[in-house]
């Protein structure tokens, strides 16, 4: 019995766990306060943090990995890094499709990841490959607001 009071760790273990928390929440609420600010949280209709976001197709280079939230708004779909400082805005009249893949420039990137097939702003066809929770709905999501975009 000795031995679990005269070896302390676990209080530098919970409050690294703990800190860890902390250090998240903050980083989402920081988020959510440049959504609201730029957005207005009405205009949003869904979202999503720690999404990995995996380039698109004609960057150069092989794929990168970076993390960030997914907005899906009423006329476009954003991605936003912090740490990489990446914006990415995709008009949904410009999504073309929306389905799942494990590759990207022929790179295998060992997981489901949602691909979003798009007309670029240089109006060439890109396609953008995400890691996101929830893929099938965030598919059937941004599939039907194509849809209802298109019906208008």
């Amino acid at each position: 019995m000795s031995n679990v009071f005269g070896n302390q760790h676990w209080p530098v273990i919970a409050l690294v766990f703990f800190g860890f928390l902390a250090y998240i929440a903050w980083n989402r609420w920081q988020d959510r306060r440049q959504i609201e600010k730029r957005f207005g949280l009405d205009n949003v209709l869904a979202m999503s943090f720690g999404v990995h976001y995996y380039g698109n197709a004609t960057d150069p280079g092989p794929p990168r990995r970076t993390s960030g939230f997914f907005l899906l708004l009423p006329d476009c779909i954003y991605f936003c890094s912090r740490r990489a400082k990446l914006e990415l805005e995709i008009p949904t009249q410009n999504i073309d499709q929306v389905y799942h893949g494990s590759t990207l420039k022929g790179v295998d990137l060992h997981q489901s990841v949602v691909k979003i097939d798009f007309v670029n702003p240089q109006q060439h066809k890109d396609t953008a490959a995400f890691k996101m929770p929830y893929p099938p709905q965030w598919i059937q999501m941004i599939e039907n607001k194509i849809k209802t975009g298109a019906e208008k």
